[in-house]
């Protein structure tokens, strides 16, 4: 369990969302902690991203062109 303290101003928001929306102030900062977390995932996936790529262009090395990777997948999958 977690115990945290809102600024007052925050805490009225909530409060006035969970009266107006009928829902618990538990299921709306939930909520919000749920967007936030799954927004970091999303900012450290694409930092992850640019900086692979990055490494990848560094290290000169020759990508494989779309076409022959479709290509395999569609011979790989076909049916």
């Amino acid at each position: 369990m977690l115990a945290i303290e809102l600024p007052s101003d925050t805490e009225e928001m909530f409060q006035s969302v969970s009266r107006e929306t009928g829902r618990s102030l538990k299921e709306l900062v939930q909520e919000a902690l749920d967007r936030f977390l799954e927004e970091w995932e999303d900012r450290q996936d694409a930092m992850d991203a640019d900086r692979l790529y990055r490494e990848f262009k560094e290290s000169g090395e020759v990508g494989i062109p779309w076409e022959t990777v479709k290509a395999g997948l569609d011979a790989k999958h076909a049916v």
